[in-house]
């Protein structure tokens, strides 16, 4: 019985971590030195970054992570580019490097930089942001920008990059089809 009560009372002042909550999440590392390291790889093996920035609660990203992790997606993104991920939250600075190449657009945003810095496309399309590529505009749009910052990117690997998306997406109900 005592175990019990213990149990029950150490259990009660345990301060719950919400995943939400900034300051009880488990810190990464910084986003400058992440981005850093993205750009070193990339001057050395002539790529352009592919810098992402997400949350830990934000849905979209999750759809996103799932999609560069995707083994055949994973080859021909990194064919390409250096992938960086940056999470607003748990990555110090993070929150201010969206600020500076995310523009307040909403995560996931992306933004393609040139190994000096420059920015070459991003996610906004002028009016929203594309986050992940979801809505067939939201998928032409990424599809030319990546084609932009990736011009030998061959029709068969735009075609399967296409078809991940459409796999690894939210299914659409049978009435939107």
């Amino acid at each position: 019985m005592f175990r019990i009560v213990s149990l029950v009372v150490v259990l009660l002042l345990v301060n719950p971590v919400r995943a939400d909550d900034p300051e009880k999440v488990k810190k990464g590392p910084p986003a400058n030195e992440l981005l850093a390291e993205g750009l070193a790889k990339a001057k050395k093996d002539d790529k352009h970054v592919f810098l992402i920035f997400g949350s830990p609660t934000c849905g979209w990203c999750k759809y996103f992570d799932k999609y560069h992790t995707d083994a055949e997606v994973e080859k021909i993104v990194g064919k390409y580019f250096v992938l960086v991920k940056v999470d607003v939250v748990t990555n110090p600075g993070g929150e201010e490097m969206y600020q500076k190449y995310g523009t307040d657009r909403g995560v996931p945003a992306w933004t393609v930089l040139a190994p000096d810095m420059k920015v070459v496309t991003d996610s906004g399309d002028g009016k929203d942001n594309v986050g992940f590529p979801y809505e067939p505009k939201e998928v032409e749009h990424y599809i030319q920008s990546i084609q932009t910052a990736a011009p030998k990117m061959t029709g068969a690997e735009v075609e399967l990059l296409t078809k991940k998306l459409r796999d690894i997406g939210p299914k659409k109900e049978k009435k939107d089809r």
